[in-house]
């Protein structure tokens, strides 16, 4: 086990609700945080609340990414890791699918994981230690999303690449984490979408939050790789 005092993490979509209960969990547990989003009003509060620092960056584009990385650095001192959030959903059925949705859902799942892991890994190595967290999907999980397809394939593609890139990390003390929410998730934006569900029988974000806490927690050799969190049975 590590632990994660003193530590720098990167956070992004900071300004998302699951992205909220990471922070406090993370901040609970010693860390320092990088809170980014692409808009600065939905991260200044929560980073001026957790004492953490909010970074403005449109991570679609990697010189973005690249900056992120020194400006983080240069601000706290160091990055121990990367727990990325960003991401997009869509119900749309492939039959209906506007074909520029293709690009949405592939930009802000995959592009920006992959321009922000880019970016960051050649630090993790340069100080041989290190974190990289992703969230995927229960349809990226189970191989099919009817009614919500290139999500879905978005979503597959986000566990595909993370796991690559934890093959590509043999022999260095980076670790890897995919972690799969197995249902829906109690967030205000669900709970808009669902008025007449019933919000106990979701995936609680704090329960997310926590899985990855421990994850980061992990040493190279006791690495949890991929976490399913289920909602209520």
């Amino acid at each position: 086990m590590q632990t994660l005092e003193g530590k720098a993490f990167i956070l992004t979509g900071g300004g998302g609700a699951i992205a909220g209960a990471i922070a406090s969990s993370f901040t609970q547990a010693g860390a320092r945080l990088a809170l980014v989003d692409a808009h600065e009003g939905t991260i200044q509060q929560r980073a001026q609340e957790l004492g953490g620092r909010a970074f403005v960056a449109n991570l679609t584009h990697y010189p973005d990414a690249e900056m992120l990385i020194r400006q983080v650095k240069a601000q706290m001192g160091r990055v121990d890791g990367l727990v990325h959030t960003v991401g997009g959903f869509a119900y749309a059925p492939i039959k209906d699918t506007d074909p520029s949705l293709y690009d949405r859902m592939f930009d802000l799942n995959m592009r920006t994981l992959f321009y922000m892991t880019r970016a960051i890994i050649p630090e993790l190595l340069g100080q041989k230690d290190g974190f990289i967290a992703g969230i995927s999907a229960a349809a990226a999980w189970n191989g099919a999303g009817p009614g919500v397809a290139l999500y879905a394939a978005a979503k597959a593609a986000v566990a595909t690449y993370l796991r690559s890139l934890d093959a590509e990390l043999a022999g260095t003390a980076v670790r890897v984490a995919i972690v799969y929410p197995m249902g829906a998730v109690d967030t205000p934006a669900n709970r808009k979408e669902m008025p007449d569900a019933d919000p106990m029988a979701w995936v609680d974000p704090g329960e997310i939050a926590e899985s990855l806490v421990y994850a980061a927690s992990r040493s190279p050799r006791g690495r949890v790789m991929e976490l399913q969190i289920f909602p209520p049975r």
